[in-house]
């Protein structure tokens, strides 16, 4: 994990490529986690942006 974290650090991995999912605000983290329990198939990663 340790070097996983330095390649995102030091601009060798782009974490944004494995997004799939974008949310906005605490309401829609219940719709996020509906969402990894049915896993549909283009499912990569869900992120909630919370502000």
């Amino acid at each position: 994990m340790e070097r996983l974290i330095d390649m995102v650090k030091y601009g060798r991995l782009d974490p944004s490529k494995m997004i799939s999912h974008k949310f906005n605000g605490f309401d829609s983290i219940e719709d996020s986690l509906i969402l990894m329990k049915d896993k549909p198939r283009e499912l990569i990663k869900p992120i909630v942006y919370l502000e």
